[in-house]
């Protein structure tokens, strides 16, 4: 009985992913100044002229650029894949509305600042050593991001899926 449970949340969290990579794809033209210029390029813009407001950055579309330099951001570098992850982890677990929804809204933000964290990384590692940008790129920002939602879903569920949900325990 119990892998019947987690089939259907393996079948369900496929099926959700899938599709909000598929409309979050069919609306990147729509939604791209907004999750990749504003939510990713602007808000780092902002937090490096924080830390580092003697040499100043500024946003050219979705751009990063000092007076050397500019660094892309790109879709798929916005972050948007593991908020897909978590949320649709989220809902195809079984818990209590209240708990998902709480679940979902928290990951989201673990998600966002995690991959602020990581853009940000990128811009000094470009800034600073830039034969170093492919590897952090890579290996370690990606893996940094899908980490700290895995381990988001996991302590999660664990906290809170079996007081929460008698079918769990």
């Amino acid at each position: 009985m119990k892998s019947k449970i987690e089939i259907r949340f393996i079948c369900i969290f496929i099926i959700l992913l899938l599709s909000g990579q598929a409309l979050y794809y069919l609306s990147k033209n729509k939604t791209e100044n907004i999750i990749v210029k504003i939510l990713s390029v602007g808000a780092s813009v902002k937090i490096i002229n924080l830390i580092t407001s003697d040499d100043p950055v500024v946003q050219k579309g979705n751009e990063i650029c000092n007076k050397d330099q500019c660094m892309a951001v790109n879709t798929g570098c916005d972050g948007m894949e593991g908020i897909l992850i978590i949320v649709a982890a989220m809902i195809a677990f079984p818990m209590i509305f209240r708990v998902k929804i709480a679940g979902i809204m928290l990951g989201i933000l673990m998600v966002y600042l995690t991959n602020l964290i990581r853009i940000l990384m990128l811009y000094y590692v470009l800034k600073y050593k830039p034969d170093w940008l492919d590897f952090m790129h890579i290996y370690v920002g990606q893996i940094m991001v899908v980490f700290v939602g895995g381990a988001f879903f996991f302590l999660w569920v664990n906290q809170f899926a079996k007081q929460d949900n008698p079918a769990a325990n």
